[in-house]
This record gives structure tokens, C-alpha cells and sequence, in this order.
């Protein structure tokens, strides 16, 4: 009889052991990124502010894309999906803002070295 307690107390103690070491190994789902999709429209929105629409559209039109499929990836489920979409809206969005800044300061660069020399020219036509 207390062979029988013993054999069915470790039958159970090997049940729960079992039962836990499956929990343990159960994934826990990951949040849905809403952080990452709030700073991939944040980046958007700076590129836009920057006029990237007219001076790198291509890359703006990317980051809106792929910002659009990361809420869908979202809808569906699918968060780390959703989340590399994103990091990647961000980074498009990213590089048109900086692409359009950098295009506006050549053009006002290039502006102020044609003021230059139209003062240049100036100058030296009236020292005659």
C-alpha cells in the first residue's frame, strides 16, 4: 500500500514537472509596436515638414508603404513583422527628410555663391 502512495506520488510529482517545464517553454506573444509605429510616423511627418515630397519623393512614397503594411501586419497579428516594417518606415522616412535638407542647402548654397558674384561683378565694374 505505501509503495503503491509512492509510486502514484511520483507519478504526479513527475505530471506537474512536466506541466510546468510546458509553460515555461510556452512564448509569450509579444506586444503589439505601437511605439515603433508612432516614431515611424513621427520620421513621416518630419520628412514631410522637410519637404521631402519634393525633393525625394521616392523614398517618402517607401516609408509611407511600408508604414501602411506595418498596420496592417498589426491587424492581422503579425507584431514582429509589423515591428521590422516599421524600423524600416522609419529609416526611409529618415533618409528622405535628409535628402531633401541637403538638397534645399546646396540650392541655398549655390544661390549665395551667385549673389557673390554678382556682387563681385558689381564691385569690379564700378572700381573702373
Amino acid at each position: 500500500m505505501r509503495n503503491r502512495r509512492l509510486e502514484v506520488t511520483i507519478r504526479v510529482a513527475i505530471a506537474a514537472s512536466f506541466a510546468m517545464l510546458a509553460a515555461g517553454c510556452v512564448t509569450v506573444a509579444a506586444p503589439a509596436p505601437t511605439g515603433k509605429l508612432a516614431v515611424a510616423d513621427a520620421a513621416i511627418a518630419d520628412a514631410i515638414s522637410a519637404d521631402a515630397s519634393q525633393y525625394d519623393a521616392a523614398d517618402l512614397d517607401k516609408a509611407r508603404r511600408k508604414l501602411a503594411r506595418a498596420h496592417d501586419e498589426v491587424t492581422d497579428g503579425n507584431y514582429r513583422v509589423a515591428q521590422d516594417l516599421a524600423e524600416e518606415a522609419e529609416v526611409d522616412a529618415r533618409l528622405a527628410a535628409t535628402r531633401a535638407r541637403a538638397t534645399k542647402s546646396a540650392n541655398a548654397a549655390a544661390a549665395v555663391q551667385a549673389s557673390i558674384r554678382a556682387l563681385d561683378d558689381e564691385i569690379a565694374r564700378t572700381a573702373r
